[in-house]
């Protein structure tokens, strides 16, 4: 669906009036829909046990119908930064405007650099004032169901 399609289904504020949905149809359905059609037995993504609470136990590997590879689940928001400035690694320039971590235009605000490191301060810029630290992505597979309502 392009903009336009996707604003008529769902209407182009949903992000304001239902989060949940919103995130569910503009994030989570997509993704689950990728996994299937492109038969994904396993995805890596950089999710880490410094983000939070939320992750602080997070395995390197996670077993399901299309199981999780957590590369850097050991790593540290430091460790990261570290090796992108030793190794010369380009980064997205969203960084140099303060946004440490990078989700959407309307869950993501800019955070202080002193904060970047503190634990589970890379974050501290999502859902700002919510209580909410996932967007339902790496937690699809209970999600199902909401899916098909």
């Amino acid at each position: 669906e392009d903009r336009e399609a996707w604003n008529a289904k769902y209407s182009s504020d949903l992000y304001m009036t239902d989060i949940e949905k919103y995130d569910l149809h503009a994030k989570v359905e997509p993704l689950n829909r990728a996994l299937t059609e492109l038969e994904v037995d396993a995805w890596i993504n950089g999710r880490r046990r410094d983000h939070g609470h939320d992750r602080a136990m997070l395995d390197v590997f996670e077993d399901g119908k299309q199981a999780k590879v957590n590369v850097l689940a050991h790593w540290t928001f430091r460790d990261c930064w570290d090796y992108l400035e030793i190794n010369k690694v380009p980064y997205h320039p969203l960084h140099d405007e303060g946004y440490p971590s990078i989700g959407d235009l309307q869950s993501t605000l800019p955070v202080a650099k002193d904060k970047w490191f503190e634990y589970a301060g890379e974050r501290s810029g999502r859902w700002s004032g919510n209580s909410k630290t996932e967007c339902g992505i790496h937690t699809f597979e209970s999600k199902t169901s909401e899916l098909k309502q």
